[in-house]
């Protein structure tokens, strides 16, 4: 068993694949991207100058369930992401449960857990999926940050499985 889904796994979750392994973080990741684009919706309203009052407070109403969803999703994500991590030590044994020290003697502490990072990826595959709906062509630059926080993601997913640096709260 894998710790942690690749992020390949998070987009094609993100796109509406059935997942077939990590269900557990590939589900609520899939609901983050609904939340994200509800958020997003939300805030824009929130920043139209022609809104009524009604619907600035609708959008208040949407932004506030949206957030507080958004935070619900993250936390399961990061609690199954911890259930995995111990699982996968206690397969691995003793040896692969030890801390990793490397020069300085401390093992390296990220500062966002996997459900934040997840709500970041959805949040901008909903910022891209949006702009490809609309017409132009334009450059999107969400897509390329996407990338990044993929490779990023991917690079720390495998240091947290080699033991040399832990999500916070694990």
């Amino acid at each position: 068993m894998e710790p942690l889904p690749s992020s390949e796994m998070f987009l094609a979750a993100f796109g509406g694949k059935p997942p077939l392994t990590a269900v557990d973080i590939l589900d609520p990741a899939f609901d983050l991207v609904a939340c994200q684009r509800q958020y997003r919706r939300a805030y824009e309203v929130l920043g139209s100058d022609t809104a009524s009052a009604d619907k600035l407070r609708h959008a208040a109403s949407e932004l506030v369930v949206a957030q507080t969803d958004i935070e619900f999703l993250v936390a399961i994500i990061d609690d199954a992401v911890a259930e995995r991590l111990q699982q996968y030590r206690r397969q691995r044994g003793r040896a692969a449960s030890r801390v990793r020290t490397d020069v300085v003697g401390e093992i390296a502490l990220h500062t966002e857990s996997i459900g934040e990072i997840a709500a970041r990826m959805a949040d901008l595959w909903e910022a891209v999926t949006a702009k490809t709906k609309r017409p132009g062509g334009d450059e999107i630059s969400e897509a390329r940050q996407l990338v990044d926080l993929c490779q990023g993601y991917d690079c720390l997913a495998a240091e947290v499985e080699t033991g040399r640096r832990q999500l916070p709260g694990v």
